[in-house]
Formats: structure tokens, sequence, C-alpha cells
């Protein structure tokens, strides 16, 4: 892969760094123009609608105040206060000077005020400029503009067609009250619209630009498009945005769709009358400015970078053209040229790069005449020749290989010397050590055998107490169900002894109900005693009632007999059930006590069981310490064979060692 030159690595390194910058700069330029054109886009469509906005107010205020006069006016007063019925609406002493003051105003304005007029509350009755007078029984309450007196201030009435000029107007009207603030009547005009046509037609934005008047309800009073005077907003194809901002008096800039086409404008109010104007531009003209800065903007970074590029290249090649030169001297000492000849001037760091390479060449020239004496005395020392001498001074780094060539060749000489007697010392121990291993061995195989019969003991106790461990287990699990057992007749011992105990209450209330029969037949068989006594008195008369006496009696008796008879077997039960209760709670102390002992014997043999576990984990320890004994001394046998192995070869590497240090040369 062929590497790029440096000025390649310049140029694109700079290029990308002022690219970056370039693009950083061009994408903040864009988004300041953009903001920029956005933001004086914005306030051009602001500012129109607030214009015609504020003309309007000023338009609709003029007329208002006109029509607030009138409500000021003594004559119109007092007309009002005096007319009462229809009748008087013509011949009221103050009708000339009104009617002369309505014309008058109407004079003022003639091509704008249609109509001035004064409705009676009381009468029902309205005079308008040019002697008009409406009819008896007209209702006036019912027109739009009576609602001011019921708002109680000036209003303008939605736009209608006028019928008798057939042009757009709206009403202002307002109510007059006397000075004891009671409501006399109403007064205002009809005011054409083409005033108001013409000032906001007058209102242009860009190419396609306009502004558009609205009345309070959303109807269109003004449009470039002559359709859409007359209609609604609300049934337009129209954003939610825009409608709901003119239908809620909204003052905003929005961003809004109409029939599907983008558009931009703002909503501004008609001062306090209610009516909205909306200055609209299409889309593609708003944008239409700031496409065409960013395409200057981008032709001339274009330009800016084709100028930097060019300057980058200039500068890369006057900088890497003596690099390029250093390069190549570079290379021919690599190739080990030492005879290389530098050309390069230059006032800067390249030529005091050319300065530093040619003191280098020279010093690797003394470094070569260095090698070539150290690679000789490193030849002697590999023939065994330890004793050398060096003729340079070696400078720099190499005068530390110069030292330790030296110490190298002094430190040999000491090993070898000490090599020669521990090499004596080790052959006279290793006859040692042989008969230590021997030794070793021999003990080694004798801990074996009796390590393998100790363990043998131990895995027969660890089965007996693993045996000993379940026995324990079953038991307690007996011995819970003997136990569970016991609880439950103990229970029912407990629901017998209830019953019985239920029994003797219920005998001991049948003795009650015995004894009140009992009392019940004594007083029987003493009423029978009396009607015998009373039939008796009685002769012949009273015989059939002494016969029922008699059986009264004889009842009386035999009840006497049956409750003696019931009251023996009662206590009878009772007794037994006496016993019963003594013999049962007897075998419930009898129950409870086994109980006790079971509980007893059951937490013997989990402690039992829990002691067979520790018992079983000791001896799997014991089991695993044998286990760990015997490799021990598994291990130290073959050990003691290693040793002894290792001792025979000591010797013989002794022998050798010897006849090594025997070759070099110490003296």
């Amino acid at each position: 892969m062929k590497k790029k030159g440096i000025s390649s690595q310049i140029q694109i390194k700079i290029g990308k760094t002022v690219g970056i910058i370039f693009i950083v700069v061009a994408v903040i330029v864009g988004l300041v123009a953009n903001a920029s054109i956005t933001d004086a886009n914005n306030t051009e469509l602001t500012l129109e609608s607030e214009s015609a906005a504020y003309q309007l107010s000023d338009f609709f205020n003029q007329y208002c105040t006109i029509a607030e006069q009138l409500t000021t006016n003594q004559d119109i007063q007092h007309y009002l206060e005096t007319t009462l019925v229809y009748e008087d609406v013509v011949v009221n002493e103050n009708f000339a000077d009104v009617m002369k003051t309505l014309d008058t105003i109407q004079s003022l304005h003639p091509e704008t005020i249609q109509g001035v007029f004064v409705g009676d509350a009381d009468a029902d009755g309205l005079i308008m400029s040019g002697d008009y007078v409406s009819e008896k029984g007209w209702d006036m309450k019912s027109r739009p503009w009576y609602a001011a007196t019921e708002l109680g201030h000036t209003m303008l009435t939605e736009p209608y067609v006028d019928v008798n000029t057939g042009g757009m107007v709206l009403t202002i009207s307002t109510p007059v009250y006397n000075s004891a603030g009671n409501l006399l009547g109403v007064a205002g005009m009809d005011i054409a619209l083409d005033d108001i046509v013409t000032t906001v037609s007058q209102y242009k934005i860009g190419e396609s630009g306009f502004v558009a008047l609205l009345s309070s309800d959303g109807m269109f009073i003004y449009h470039p498009t002559s359709e859409s005077i007359g209609t609604y907003i609300s049934d337009m194809d129209a954003s939610k945005e825009l409608i709901d901002a003119v239908l809620n008096k909204q003052h905003t800039f929005l961003k809004y769709n109409v029939n599907g086409d983008p558009k931009f404008g703002c909503v501004a109010t008609v001062g306090d009358t209610g009516y909205v104007v909306i200055s609209c531009i299409e889309s593609a003209e708003y944008y239409q400015s700031i496409v065409m800065i960013g395409a200057m903007l981008l032709g001339v970074f274009a330009i800016g970078i084709v100028i930097i590029i060019l300057n980058i290249r200039k500068t890369a090649t006057k900088i890497t053209k003596p690099l390029e030169m250093l390069n190549d001297t570079a290379q021919q000492l690599a190739e080990g040229n030492l005879q290389v000849e530098l050309n390069v001037e230059s006032d800067d760091e390249i030529g005091e790069l050319a300065d530093s390479i040619g003191k280098t060449v020279t010093r690797l020239k003394e470094y070569i005449n260095y090698i070539d004496e150290i690679a000789y005395v490193l030849g002697r020392m590999a023939d065994g020749k330890l004793v050398n001498e060096l003729k340079y001074s070696y400078d720099g780094e190499f005068r530390k290989v110069k030292d330790a060539l030296v110490n190298i060749s002094e430190s040999m000489i000491d090993v070898m010397q000490n090599i020669n007697g521990s090499a004596q010392q080790v052959g006279a121990g290793s006859d040692e050590l042989a008969k230590a291993a021997q030794s070793l061995a021999e003990g080694a195989e004798s801990q074996s055998v009796a390590v393998e019969e100790l363990l043998a003991t131990a895995v027969a106790v660890a089965e007996q107490v693993e045996e000993n461990k379940n026995d324990a287990e079953m038991s307690a699990i007996h011995t819970n169900e003997v136990t569970a057992m016991m609880e439950v007749s103990q229970q029912q011992m407990d629901r017998m002894r209830g019953a019985m105990n239920n029994i003797q209450e219920a005998s001991n209330k049948v003795v009650g109900i015995i004894k009140t029969i009992e009392d019940i037949a004594d007083q029987t068989n003493l009423l029978s005693l009396n009607a015998s006594i009373e039939a008796a008195r009685a002769g012949e008369v009273g015989r059939g009632f002494a016969v029922v006496a008699g059986e009264i009696g004889n009842l009386a008796n035999e009840s006497a007999r049956a409750v003696n008879t019931t009251r023996d077997l009662i206590n009878v039960s009772l007794e037994e059930i006496r016993k019963g209760n003594a013999l049962v709670d007897d075998v419930v102390n009898s129950l409870s006590q086994a109980v006790e002992k079971v509980e007893e014997v059951n937490g013997m043999i989990q402690k039992t069981a829990e002691n067979a576990v520790m018992q079983m984990e000791s001896m799997n320890q014991i089991k695993h310490g044998v286990q760990e004994m015997s490799q021990g001394i598994q291990d130290n046998s073959a050990m003691a064979e290693e040793t002894s192995a290792t001792s025979e070869e000591l010797a013989a590497q002794v022998i050798t060692l010897n006849e090594l240090v025997g070759k070099f040369e110490l003296n």
C-alpha cells in the first residue's frame, strides 16, 4: 500500500480543518441569516397586520366617537325623555331639531355614513336622517344593533347588505341614558364598508401577500379573492390554529394551511371592535429570500475554499520539498551509505534538522569503530579468553558499554573460580543426598501401608454413621406421625368431654322441667280433690263432675309416678356422665403426658441425627485428610526417587563442569 506524502497529509489535514471551520461558519451564518430573514419576514407580516388593524381601529373609533357624541346632545336626550308613545315621535317639539342634527352629521361624511338614527325605547320608534320615520308596530328591539342597550357600551354589528344601496354596511350603535342613569333609547349610524375595503386592499406584502379583514364571527369583509367575501373562515379548508386564533381574537403569528397550501401570517385585533385582520404570504415567497441568501453564501464559501486550498497546496509544497531531500538522505543512511551529502539551505527548523543529520552521520562513523572493537572482544570472550584491552575512548552511551565489558570480564573470571570450588562441594554433597533419599523412600513405603489401613477404617466408620443418621431420621418421622395421631385423639376426647358436659347440662334442665311437672301434678291432684269435695256438695248434680275430678286425680298420680321414674333415670345418667367425665379427664391427662414424652423422644432423635450429620462431616474430613496424607507420602516417595536420580545427575554434571571451567584462561 502506497503511503501518502507529507504534502498530501498536510493538505488533507489542513483542508479538513478548514473545511470543518467553513462548514461550521456556513451553518452558523446560514442559521443567523435564516433567523434574521425569518424574523424580518415575521416582523413585516406582523407590522402589516398591526398597521392595518390600527388604521381600521382609528377609522371605527372616529365614527364611534361621533355616535357617542349623539348621546350627549341635549335635544336628543330631551326628545327621548318626552317621547313616551309612538304618536309622540313626530309631534314632539324637538323632532325638527333632532332631525336637523342627524342630517348635519351625515353631511360630514356623506359617502361613508349611510344614515344617522335615534331610537326611542318607550315609543319603540326610530327616526333617521333624510326625514325617515319607522312605521307603527316596527320592532326596533329585535334589531342586532339594539343589543348595545344590553351591553351598556358602543358596539359594531356584523356586516350586512344594505337593501337600498346593495353594498356592504355595518351599524354603530350606543345606548342613551339620562342624568339618572335610566335607559332612554339608542343612537347610531350605518357605515358603508367601501372605504374600509379600499384601506385594507392597499396593503401589499411582497408579490403575493395581502391583508384580509374579518368580522367578529369570522366572516370575510375583505379578501383579494372576491368569492371569499361574505364567507366564513370556519367553512374554509384551513388549519385549526388559524380558525381558533380568529374566533378567539388572538394576536399571534402562525404558519397555517389553506386548501393544503402552506402560508405564513399574523392575526391582529382591530381595537375593541371584535374585528380581526390577517396578513398572509405564500410559503414559497416567504422562503425565497432565504434561498437566495443561502445560494449567495454557498457561492462565497465555495470561492473561499478554492482559494484556501490553493494556498495550502503552495505552502505544503514549500515545506515538504526539503523534507523529501532529508528523507532520501535518511534512506541512504538506513542502507548503510555513510558517504551522503546534504545540500539543504534553510533558516528554519528544517535547516537545523539537516545539520543534526550531518552530525549524526559523523557520530555513526565513530560508533561503527566502537562496534567493531566490541565485536572483536566478544569473540575472544566466546573463545574463553577473558582478559582483553580496549583502545578507543568510547564517548556517550558507548562509554557504558566499555565499562560493562570490563566488568563482565572481571565478573566471569570470579564466577568461574567460584564455580570450580562449588563443583567440588556439590560432588561431595551428592553422595550424602543419595543416601538420604534412599532412607526417605523406605520410610514412605511404611507410612503408605499404615495410611491405607487407616483410610479403610475411616470409610467403614463413615458408612456406619450414615446408617445411624438414616435410622434417626426415620425414627423422627414415625415419632412425628405418632405425635400427630395422639394430638388428634386428644382433640376427639376434648370434643367428647364437651358433648358429655352438654348432656349433663341438658339433664339438669330436664330435672328442672320434671320438678315443674311434679308441681303441676301436685296442683292438679289438689284441684281434683277440691273438685271432688265440691261435687260431693252438689250431690246428684255434681256426680259427673266428680267423675272428671277423679280422672284428673288419676292423671295427676300417673304424672307423679312418671316424673319419679324419669328423675331416677336421669339421676342414673348423670352419675354415669360424671364417671365418664372423670375417665375422659384421666385419658386426656395420659395423652398429654404421652405427647410430652414423645416430643422429648423426638428431640433426642433429632439431636442424634444432627450429631450423626456432624460425625459424618468429621469422618469425611478425616477421610479427605488421610487421602491427602497418602498422596503426600506417595509424593515423598517419588521425590525420594527423583532426589536419588538428581544426586546421580549432579555427580555427572560436576565432572562435566570441571572440564568446562578448565577451558577458560583465568590468568
